[in-house]
C-alpha cells in the first residue's frame, strides 16, 4: 500500500512540474533578416566599414602567379584594378552604404522579393 501511494505522489509531482508556463521568447522569427543575423542591419560582408573586402578599400589588388617549374612558369606578380569593386574601393554587396542589402538596415524583412530588388527587377 505504501508503495502505491508513493508512486501516485511521485507521478503527481512529475506532472505538476511539467505543467509550468513557458516564458522564453520564440526561437524563430519569420521576419528576421537571414543575412545580418550577427549584427542587425549591418552589412555582413564589410562589417559596416563600407570598404571592398577584396582590395581592402584601395581599388587595386596584387595578383601573384605561383611558381610552376613543370610548365616553365616562374613566380611573378602584378597589380590590377580590383575587379570586384571596379576600382572604386567600396563594398560591392552594400554599395558603400554599410547597411544590409536585403533589409535596408532594419534587421527585418518586410517583403521576401529582396532578390529581385537587388537585381533591379522590382516593379517589372
Amino acid at each position: 500500500m505504501k508503495r502505491r501511494s508513493f508512486l501516485a505522489a511521485l507521478s503527481a509531482l512529475t506532472l505538476a512540474s511539467c505543467a509550468r508556463d513557458e516564458k522564453r521568447a520564440p526561437r524563430y522569427d519569420a521576419r528576421e533578416c537571414p543575412f545580418c543575423t550577427t549584427r542587425k542591419g549591418i552589412c555582413t560582408y564589410c562589417n559596416g566599414t563600407k570598404k571592398c573586402t577584396f582590395c581592402n578599400g584601395k581599388g587595386r589588388r596584387k595578383v601573384v602567379v605561383p611558381d610552376l617549374p613543370e610548365q616553365n612558369i616562374k613566380q611573378s606578380s602584378y597589380e590590377e584594378a580590383c575587379p570586384y569593386c571596379d576600382g572604386k574601393g567600396v563594398c560591392r554587396y552594400c554599395g558603400g552604404k554599410g547597411i544590409c542589402w536585403a533589409c535596408d538596415g532594419t534587421g527585418r524583412i518586410e517583403s521576401w522579393d529582396f532578390c529581385s530588388k537587388a537585381k533591379g527587377l522590382e516593379g517589372k
